[in-house]
């Protein structure tokens, strides 16, 4: 792992707690505060256009990356790095996967710079390896509703690291079960980083 790469995970530790509070979107919240399915309600994604399909709904009529590539300023960050990463196809076929995918003030946080346009720069300064290795470490195989990932106490990751429930849940889940044609949306609040 590059240095960049471990000074960008540093980071993330240095802001863990600070980075799920201060997204635009909404933190996750203890099971008792939350909805029966543990989650968060739906978080203010662009006064809330984006579909919000119950748990286990029919796939969506957008791919994952038909809802990344959404004009929402949501995502506009992970939109760069997926672009950049090449990973457009992977997320654009029929393959059914699920996502956690972080919001732009994620990215802003766990970089710890000052707008989304500092982010997509240093995104783009990212070695594309790294770059790959992070955004797979966002992504898992299969339909997964809220209630699956809730169930399962770790996820692997296409990557090939393992996720744990407990780390998932800490990164703050914004939004929930966002069908697409080809897997789940999971919205978070923080950016995951690979231990590897």
């Amino acid at each position: 792992m590059t240095n960049l790469v471990k000074v960008l995970a540093i980071g993330v530790l240095s802001v863990g707690v600070t980075g799920c509070t201060q997204s635009s979107s909404s933190p996750v919240m203890p099971s008792s505060v939350a909805d029966p399915s543990g989650f968060a309600s739906p978080g203010n994604r662009a006064a809330d256009t984006i579909p919000r399909p119950a748990a286990g709904a029919k796939p969506g009529a957008e791919t994952i990356v038909g809802i990344v590539l959404e004009e929402d300023g949501e995502f506009d960050v992970l939109q760069a790095a997926v672009i950049r990463a090449g990973l457009v196809d992977t997320l654009n076929g029929t393959t059914q996967y699920t996502v956690f995918a972080p919001t732009d003030q994620a990215f802003v946080t766990t970089l710890g710079v000052i707008d989304e346009a500092a982010a997509i720069a240093a995104v783009n300064a990212l070695p594309v390896p790294d770059l790959t290795d992070i955004l797979l470490y966002h992504v898992t195989h299969g339909r997964r509703n809220s209630k699956s990932v809730l169930r399962a106490p770790n996820y692997q990751m296409l990557n090939g690291d393992t996720l744990t429930r407990s780390e998932l849940t800490a990164a703050g889940i914004a939004a929930t079960d966002i069908s697409a044609a080809n897997g789940i949306v999971h919205v978070i609040n923080a950016v995951l980083i690979p231990s590897s």
